[in-house]
């Protein structure tokens, strides 16, 4: 590979002089008339701004709320079951029919630490998901914190609810309280819990700095009929700002150490790895339809959307090339999530495919690849073979009822109306701010990124 690092440099005194100029031999006649960019943009947050998924907010901080687990409700017991007096006869021998009495895990209790509450009650019926068997709740006790116990008997007389139907490590499945009989009695509420989320914003930024003579000096290369090396420096650090923004979202995380001078953001993929889904595949084999069944199944599972918007890094795109290109025909992407129209799918570099009834919006992203950003090759690189899964849908609050995108990019407004800033300062500014015959073209926002309903994101790794 041609050398191509460092791509850029930072001059000494941090301004370009035209000493420095003349040094990277910018002038005439040295150079070909125009300058190549190497390497094409990448940004999949302002795909996500292209289609509205923004939000203003008025702090750093900023939250949502989520439903904690699934609607209904399943507990795991820990050891064997006992007989119970009540419920059985005097001996010590579970016999058919008999009710026992186990204890559910800790897991199974709220909060976990403590264990003071736990979703069972009496009345409700449990379903055995090791055997299919069927039992009724008909006594409860809360009395040790962690370890609640519940006497079940079985929904039918002929089942013997010992180890064998009722092994340790059971998961009983909530079915309801379906036998209530008549002129019965309310049954215990059971409430759903809520999960509150945050983030915060971060401050982005990007300055550019060129003195008098460097402005002065005629360059082979021309913006708007203008031969200025300002208008591509400052093009340069406008593309370099975006990117540093897309960075920031993507990989960023909360800052714990106050050395680094900021709180940081959790960009997508921490939080995927925290709180989403992951796959792992075998990158020394092929990435093929079973991987996608697997994919599928985890969506499935955890209340996916119908269309995901799939990013993977350049390897992994030719995995899935060469293990579906002679199963599938892969078209562009014809969805409003990504324009509405098929110019701006191929615009955006997507490809569609439909498996198990989800269609996956294929889109190779070099942000993954420091061979594409950077020009250098790591021996070891985690985005290597890697991939990330995005839920096209929109998900309700779980306590304020408001529609939210899956993903949203939170901007906190620099100034009334603005969510990004550029200016100039110098004596060179358009208004000057000083008498050094400099020009300092300044970008910065403060942004985060929203992620509603984590686990329904996928990482795929190897």
């Amino acid at each position: 590979m041609p050398v191509q690092q460092p791509g850029g440099v930072v001059p000494q005194g941090g301004a370009v002089s035209q000493a420095f100029v003349t040094a990277l031999s910018l002038l005439k006649p040295q150079n070909y008339d125009q300058f190549i960019e190497a390497y094409g943009a990448q940004s999949y947050t302002q795909i996500l701004e292209m289609l509205g998924n923004k939000q203003v907010v008025q702090a750093t901080e900023f939250g949502h709320y989520e439903s904690r687990g699934k609607r209904h409700f399943a507990v795991q017991t820990t050891g064997a079951p006992a007989e119970t007096a009540a419920y059985s006869d005097a001996d010590t021998t579970i016999e058919a029919g008999e009710g026992v009495t186990i204890t559910i895990t800790a897991a199974s209790h709220f909060p976990n630490t403590s264990g003071a509450e736990s979703p069972i009650r009496v009345g409700e019926v449990y379903e055995i998901a090791a055997t299919g068997i069927l039992v009724k709740c008909v006594a409860v006790n809360k009395g040790t914190a962690g370890a609640h116990t519940m006497t079940v008997v079985p929904l039918q007389s002929t089942y013997v609810l010992n180890s064998t139907n009722l092994p340790s490590g059971s998961w009983l499945l909530g079915r309801g309280a379906s036998l209530s009989g008549e002129a019965s009695t309310k049954v215990d509420s059971q409430t759903e819990l809520v999960n509150r989320y945050t983030n915060t914003t971060t401050m982005i930024r990007e300055d550019f700095e060129i003195t008098d003579k460097a402005m002065m000096q005629e360059l082979w290369v021309s913006f708007d009929g203008e031969a200025k090396y300002t208008r591509k420096g400052a093009k340069e650090a406008v593309n370099r700002f975006l990117n540093n923004k897309e960075f920031t979202l993507l990989f960023g995380v909360q800052a714990t150490n106050s050395r680094a001078g900021d709180n940081g953001t959790s960009g997508l993929i921490p939080t995927i790895e925290s709180r989403g889904q992951t796959h792992q595949w075998n990158s020394d084999s092929v990435f093929d339809i079973e991987d996608f069944h697997a994919i599928s199944r985890l969506v499935d599972f955890n209340g996916g959307a119908s269309e995901y918007h799939f990013l993977m890094d350049s390897y992994l795109r030719s995995k899935i090339d060469d293990a579906l290109f002679a199963k599938y025909q892969n078209g562009a992407i014809q969805w409003a999530a990504v324009g509405g129209s098929n110019d701006v799918a191929v615009k955006y570099g997507f490809d569609s495919i439909k498996i198990d009834g989800i269609t996956y919006h294929l889109k190779k992203f070099l942000g993954f690849n420091a061979e594409a950003v950077y020009g250098v090759a790591p021996a070891t690189e985690k985005y290597k073979n890697f991939g990330i899964l995005a839920p096209m849908k929109s998900n309700r609050d779980a306590r304020t009822g408001d529609n939210i995108p899956s993903l949203q990019v939170v901007y906190n407004e620099i100034e009334p109306g603005k969510e990004l800033k550029v200016w100039e300062t110098g004596g060179l500014a358009k208004v000057p701010t000083s008498d050094k015959l400099n020009l300092v073209i300044s970008h910065a926002c403060s942004a985060g990124l929203r992620t509603f309903a984590a686990n329904q994101f996928v990482v795929v790794k190897p």
